[in-house]
């Protein structure tokens, strides 16, 4: 049989979805949003549909598109759901085309488990490849949401599955990068320094205290369950510092896992001094000795270690969140975010063979014994890289989308009563850009550079004063380019860092330019 037979067999219309009573029970206790939000591209999109109709009808870029849920209660409820947690997750929603294949793939299914979509997606690599890569992103949700027959462990292997040849190269960079979106992870690095300066850690309860600190150490070094488990107080401390400046330099002992020959070698990671101090408050709180287990297995039958460490993670995600998410959040307006430990730890892969990172470096930090799973990142990385370029550094339907993500509201100066925000950009003073609303009586970041970028930021309407923050940027990024080429460090990271915050600042513009407020 060949794997296009299969391949028709596995999806022939004559089968139909079968639940297991545990899934339908699971099914039956889902929460789904009243709404489902989308980010527009353009002054005419659609910002929101009514879930609770089985006709969606959205415009998009000027086109309708028009999403019909005519299968059964129970696989509509969930294919719902799926199709809000797609259309957060990527920033836009399911296109009328993608949806209609996935729904065709899906229905076809005569049981829903994570070994029927793996097998159905390895067949579907070899074939033609259409659907392959929505069904695989429904297959992370699936997972990430803890779906009976779905466990969260099942993530490692779903990063190894091959990908169809296609002609559409975008694809691939979706599949690869989309895990985890690029404001997510600015989101994730602001609240950590904020949390982990004196103030924010007084402000944090124990709870909130031990999620963030799982969430440090996932965006950070990208731990395995397995790993967390092995972890210690000891693991973790205090390498260097210095006493003019009280800067700190902290290192993680990372457990290797997955290895026949040694149990207890590990690999010294280092970490910023934001995250060693919110990891020192949690062992100072919890009263965990160099000795002691860093995260205990909490006794509970009912769930793994796993779970529980998923758990904590998601609950550290949302508690991040600003404001106006929770809000839309609690009001049904907009679903919560879910991710894995493994998605972080796919992040740390891919984004140190981003920075040309060798497959042994990647394998100590990730913990590998062996350079094998390094490779999957390496691999793509030539190509995904030229896409990211084209994809987002070019796209202005993309920087409007992220524009609206990036700050709050815009205000007048004259009406504004907080804290204003200059600074000295190159040698320059730059005078009130804009307000501040932090909390915090003292700001973590470098003024003006790190605002635009930040959510406590609300810039003026002054467009003038974007304009020459926005020069100075430029220059510095013309510059760093110039200094990278001449020492051959063309992958320096200092280069997304300048054109990131460039961006940043262009998107402010824009959203001032076309009326946001």
């Amino acid at each position: 049989m060949n794997n296009a037979t299969h391949l028709h067999q596995m999806s022939s219309p004559s089968r139909a979805t079968v639940f297991t009573a545990e899934q339908i029970s699971y099914i039956n206790d889902l929460h789904l949003p009243a709404v489902m939000s989308i980010d527009v591209a353009a002054q005419d999109d659609t910002t929101h549909v009514q879930t609770k109709s089985d006709l969606w009808e959205f415009v998009r870029l000027g086109r309708i598109h028009t999403l019909r849920f005519d299968l059964s209660p129970e696989l509509n409820k969930l294919l719902k759901l799926l199709v809000v947690k797609y259309t957060s997750g990527h920033l836009a929603p399911l296109t009328k085309e993608t949806f209609t294949t996935l729904k065709k793939c899906i229905r076809t299914f005569d049981s829903f488990s994570y070994k029927t979509f793996y097998k159905w997606l390895e067949v579907c690599a070899a074939g033609d490849g259409r659907g392959y890569f929505e069904v695989k992103s429904v297959t992370r949700y699936l997972i990430r949401m803890g779906f009976p027959d779905f466990e969260i462990d099942d993530l490692e292997s779903l990063v190894r599955l091959p990908v169809p040849p296609t002609s559409d190269p975008s694809l691939r960079y979706q599949d690869v990068e989309a895990t985890m979106p690029s404001h997510l992870k600015n989101l994730i690095i602001n609240r950590l320094v904020e949390f982990g300066m004196p103030d924010g850690l007084a402000s944090l309860s124990d709870k909130q205290l031990k999620d963030l600190s799982i969430l440090a150490i996932s965006y950070a070094v990208g731990c395995r369950p397995q790993q967390f488990a092995k972890l210690i107080g000891g693991s973790v401390k205090l390498h260097a510092m210095n006493h003019k400046t009280g800067l700190k330099r902290y290192l993680l002992a990372v457990p290797l896992v997955k290895q026949s020959s040694v149990t207890d070698s590990t690999t010294p990671v280092a970490l910023s001094s934001e995250i060693g101090r919110i990891i020192d408050e949690y062992k100072k709180r919890f009263a965990i000795g160099d000795g002691d287990t860093l995260y205990p297995y909490d006794g509970d039958k009912k769930r793994s270690l796993s779970k529980q460490m998923h758990l904590s993670l998601n609950d550290a995600l949302l508690f991040i969140q600003p404001k106006y998410v929770k809000l839309a959040i609690e009001s049904q307006r907009m679903d919560r975010p879910e991710y894995s430990l493994y998605d972080f730890r796919h992040n740390i892969g891919h984004s140190m063979a981003m920075l040309n990172a060798s497959a042994e470096e990647i394998a100590m930090v990730l913990g590998h014994a062996t350079t094998v799973a390094a490779s999957y990142y390496i691999e793509a990385t030539p190509e995904i890289a030229l896409l990211k370029h084209k994809a987002l550094g070019q796209n202005p339907v993309w920087e409007g989308m992220m524009g609206l993500l990036l700050t709050g509201y815009s205000v007048d100066e004259a009406e504004w009563d907080g804290y204003f925000v200059s600074g000295i950009v190159r040698g320059k003073f730059i005078k009130r850009i804009g307000g501040c609303e932090r909390h915090q009586n003292q700001c973590h970041l470098q003024k003006v550079r790190s605002c635009y970028g930040c959510f406590y930021f609300r810039p003026f309407r002054d467009i003038s004063k974007h304009r020459e923050v926005q020069n100075i940027m430029t220059e510095e990024l013309l510059d760093v380019v110039d200094i990278s080429q001449e020492g051959q460090g063309v992958l320096n990271p200092l280069i997304d860092t300048a054109t990131q915050t460039k961006n940043e600042i262009e998107m402010v513009i824009n959203r001032l330019q076309g009326g946001f407020r």
